[in-house]
């Protein structure tokens, strides 16, 4: 009789295939995007928890279609990944340029002397799909990254996607991850939460003052796709001092750019 490790030595992908396989192949793909240097076939393998013949047959197909490439140092991700990364931004509406978000951000960001940032959402709204910014020298910035934040409740930007999101996406943000308090400020009661998100669908601005992080304020508008949906928002992150004292223009310039940003307009 053979081992286990022998049998997965015999027959690298044995017990791994369609679903199993392609979840392995695609994790081999994040760890490898997630490294700051060129990962060798040997440290995926342990990173795996496999033997090193199944993490090269794992590598094959990713550096044959180009996802991957095969380095003196390593594995490092391959031309195709760009690609996939404009055929996105494309389909998010991401274009570049001074028509695009960029150019919006910078307009923005200009104008207001403050940190610009753009939220891209997906799904049922709950998912942060990419992120721009473009900061202003020496202040406040938002921390930003995508995928699913738990911190969307203490955000401008996640409340703009709680107060578009359908009710069914609400509670299950609400029951999970759970309105989690990260500063004295932070809404953690749902009935609390409800309101305020009725108030941000009624004055089409979100504001947070100091909820996700001390030291920090930041106001967000919808980002209107062609069907009148909300696909993202667009935000700034300031000091709580400046939102005082410059409340009133700070809001005109976020819901402005939210126009300018929006493929409806």
């Amino acid at each position: 009789m053979t081992t286990e490790d022998e049998q997965e030595e015999q027959h690298p992908m044995a017990g791994q295939t369609g679903p199993r396989a392609a979840d392995r192949t695609l994790e081999v793909l994040e760890l490898v995007a997630g490294a700051p240097t060129p990962v060798s076939a040997k440290a995926l393998a342990r990173s795996l928890g496999c033997a090193l013949s199944t993490a090269y047959t794992l590598l094959a197909p990713l550096t044959d279609r180009g996802y991957l490439v095969r380095t003196d140092g390593g594995y490092t991700l391959g031309y195709r990944v760009s690609a996939l990364h404009r055929a996105f931004q494309r389909q998010m509406g991401l274009t570049d340029g001074v028509d695009g978000i960029d150019g919006v951000l910078a307009r923005m960001r200009h104008a207001t002397r403050a940190s610009a940032n753009y939220v891209a959402y997906q799904g049922d709204g709950l998912v942060i799909a990419d992120v721009r910014t473009f900061a202003a020298d020496g202040d406040e910035q938002a921390d930003l990254a995508v995928g699913v934040d738990p911190r969307s409740h203490a955000y401008a930007h996640g409340k703009i996607a709680l107060a578009a999101a359908g009710a069914a996406a609400r509670r299950r943000y609400v029951e999970q991850p759970g309105l989690r308090r990260f500063t004295p400020n932070t809404i953690a009661s749902a009935e609390r939460l409800d309101e305020e998100l009725r108030r941000i669908r009624r004055t089409g601005v979100a504001l947070d003052v100091e909820e996700a992080r001390t030291g920090l304020a930041c106001l967000a508008a919808p980002v209107l796709g062609t069907d009148g949906a909300v696909i993202g928002s667009v935000s700034l992150a300031v000091r709580p001092a400046d939102l005082r004292t410059r409340r009133h223009q700070l809001i005109a310039a976020v819901k402005q750019a939210a126009r300018e940003a929006s493929p409806a307009r």
